[in-house]
């Protein structure tokens, strides 16, 4: 493992109203540092691939995790996209950060898109793997699936709710590779439930991003699929891309929705390789 990896370390920063846990690594050059966005529920789910990418651009890296969780605790009440959008730019300006890479996979690939879209001038490129389907031909079916789950979460509670969610979404085995692939994050996932069910859930169904919010992207964009994956997260990436005038997109054979997790290097090859294709 490279130096660089090994001197990756977290620290808590205020962005005002908010705490973020920050992970950084990479030497500090001129090049705009590569900022991933954590994600819902698994928050972290994204670091294999940032600890890839220091090891492989030559640049800062940070991956952060979103107000609600890690030290920062539960967030009261409903969250949204524009409010994420909000904090990430206050932690760009906290840092002295004029402009970076955005990363982000599924819930966070939303904040990555909202904030390039609120904020051109601070976003160089960015990544949205599978972005949530809210604009695809199965935005209802996505809705009502998010629906039944804050219901489950009323019913049965955040950590159980959370457990039936991941038991669909990976396998009933899910702590067994979780905990595999990223040591620590089945009790981060526990700790953290409530902000997934209470925040997170109702920032997605009150997400209006369309094509007017699209226009006002100036960064390349580079749009991340699976194979694998259900056929929804596809049929986003078929309906939005062409919204966007600088844009490309990378399908990843055999993987699936949690392609961070489980496939980190062509996770990693793909934004490198655009990266430097764009910038370099």
């Amino acid at each position: 493992m490279s130096s660089l990896v090994e001197q990756g370390r977290w620290r808590a920063i205020d962005v005002g109203g908010a705490q973020l846990d920050v992970w950084e690594t990479g030497p500090q050059t001129d090049k705009p540092p590569v900022v991933l966005i954590g994600t819902a529920l698994t928050a972290d789910e994204l670091l294999p691939v940032a600890r890839i990418l220091a090891a492989d651009l030559g640049r800062g890296i940070l991956s952060y995790r979103r107000r609600g969780y890690g030290t920062a605790g539960s967030v009261a009440g409903a969250g949204s996209m524009r409010l994420d959008a909000g904090d990430l730019v206050a932690l760009l300006d906290e840092l002295e950060i004029p402009r970076a890479v955005l990363v982000g996979v599924s819930y966070s690939g939303a904040v990555a898109l909202q904030a390039a879209a609120d904020h051109p001038d601070r976003v160089e490129r960015v990544v949205a793997i599978e972005p949530p389907p809210v604009q695809s031909a199965s935005a209802n079916a996505f809705r009502v699936a998010n629906t039944r789950l804050v219901s489950e979460y009323e019913h049965l509670g955040a950590a159980r709710a959370a457990d039936r969610f991941l038991s669909r979404l990976m396998d009933p085995h899910w702590r067994l590779d979780v905990e595999r692939l990223l040591p620590g994050a089945v009790a981060q996932v526990e700790a953290d439930a409530e902000t997934f069910f209470a925040a997170d859930i109702p920032a997605l169904l009150s997400w209006d991003f369309g094509e007017a919010d699209a226009e006002r992207v100036t960064a390349p964009v580079l749009l991340v699929s699976g194979t694998a994956s259900a056929h929804w997260f596809e049929e986003e990436i078929e309906a939005i891309r062409a919204w966007f005038p600088h844009v490309s997109h990378v399908s990843l054979a055999n993987a699936d929705h949690s392609m961070a997790l489980t496939h980190p290097t062509e996770v990693a090859t793909a934004i490198a390789g655009f990266i430097r294709d764009v910038a370099d």
